[in-house]
């Protein structure tokens, strides 16, 4: 069992584009490499259902969070607070107790969104290099 309000405070330590961007523009003004708005969309699929922290033998929440930051921060829109948004959401998950990543793969192979480990290193790369 998943206590679901703890996924819910990582989200708001910084799972949105907080900027005012003010009214919509043309979306086709900003052009996104395909592949990269790809694997944005992959990230983003994730539905926080909690899989990969029942799974994990650490109960690590690295999955799920890793989504969360790297599907906002891959896009221009949220770029302007990426280095931040990874370290307020990673000092979340760590006060919710949430255990450390050993990188054994349980969280992708159960996630029913098949959401790729890949996310990890890319968080992990994101946090160390701000």
């Amino acid at each position: 069992m998943i206590d679901r309000p703890a996924l819910d405070r990582i989200i708001e330590s910084g799972g949105y584009i907080g900027v005012n961007t003010g009214q919509a523009h043309e979306a086709n003004s900003t052009l996104i490499n395909h592949d990269l708005a790809e694997k944005a969309f992959d990230a983003a699929a994730c539905i926080g259902c909690g899989a990969c922290v029942a799974t994990c033998k650490n109960a690590s929440a690295m999955l799920f969070t890793s989504a969360k930051v790297n599907h906002l921060s891959m896009l221009p829109q949220g770029e302007p607070e990426a280095a931040q948004r990874v370290k307020n959401m990673i000092m979340q998950m760590d006060a919710e107790g949430f255990g450390s990543c050993t990188f054994t793969g349980a969280c992708e192979v159960v996630c029913p969104q098949s959401i790729s480990v890949f996310n990890i290193t890319e968080m992990n790369g994101r946090w160390l290099w701000g």
